[in-house]
């Protein structure tokens, strides 16, 4: 019983979140009134954008996607530029593609909006369009642009600098050590395999349910009490990177041991 009412807690989560925020958005920034209609008033306050609104939102779909897909592959790109500057590397370990989509994907929910109504100036008269968000925003009850800037002023802007700030992550396995990129550190840490004094797999972590949940990497202890893990921000397989296990062996010397998670490592004698 207990797990269904978590479960309907869970799923009433997200709706009661957007119902919260859309109040909190027309109480606080709402949408500027529109004059009262007269005999004398211009007929193109009266304008229906009902048509017009498909337009825009297949507009801005076209937009959030080109943006999205361009800041995530430029921060693919840096990541691996960063991570390539190491110089030859025999594995070279970068954090799972799902990290740079974050601030893509929020950037485009709190641009896509503005640069939308940017490029339609470009084909039609202003003041057609300041018509139109008038009306937009009387039917959502709240400024949209106003909203979005605090949006992007409070959400995608710490997030983006979140993101660059993870830029330098990565592990280069090279010929005499391990060059470590982490987060906000722009300088590397150099791992030598000699200093290396203890070898371990693991096959993933336990869930609060003590379920086993596949996240299998290679562990290596150092001498100065740095541990250095092959899964750290990476994505979630059952096996480690091919090969990997056989080149730490014969890089370090070392027995390879075999744990089902880290946790289970940690209450072994170091």
């Amino acid at each position: 019983m207990s797990l269904d009412v978590r479960d309907i807690i869970d799923r009433m989560i997200v709706p009661a979140a957007v119902i919260a925020v859309f109040a909190l958005l027309r109480r606080y920034l709402p949408a500027r009134r529109t004059p009262p209609q007269t005999p004398t008033s211009s007929h193109r306050t009266l304008e229906d954008f009902s048509g017009t609104q498909w337009a825009v939102g297949f507009s801005m779909l076209l937009v959030a996607l080109a943006f999205a897909y361009t800041v995530h592959m430029a921060l693919v790109a840096a990541n691996r530029y960063f991570a390539e500057s190491d110089g030859p590397a025999t594995f070279q370990l970068l954090p799972s593609s799902a990290i740079w989509w974050f601030f893509p994907g929020i950037g485009a929910l709190c641009s896509t909006w503005e640069v939308t109504l940017s490029l339609w100036s470009l084909f039609q008269d202003h003041e057609r369009i300041a018509r139109y968000v008038a009306w937009s925003n009387e039917r959502t009850g709240f400024d949209s642009t106003r909203a979005l800037r605090w949006m992007a002023l409070l959400l995608a802007m710490p997030i983006g600098v979140a993101t660059i700030l993870a830029i330098p992550m990565h592990s280069s396995l090279r010929n005499r050590d391990i060059a470590v990129g982490r987060y906000a550190r722009f300088g590397r840490e150099h791992l030598p395999y000699s200093q290396a004094s203890r070898l371990v797999r693991v096959d993933g972590f336990r869930d609060r349910d003590g379920k086993l949940n596949a996240h299998a990497g290679m562990i290596v202890d150092f001498k100065d009490g740095t541990r250095w893990r092959s899964a750290d921000n990476r994505d979630f397989t059952p096996e480690p990177d091919p090969g990997l296990a056989e080149f730490l062996q014969q890089k370090t010397g070392l027995t390879l041991e075999r744990f089902e998670t880290e946790a289970d490592l940690g209450a072994q004698a170091r």
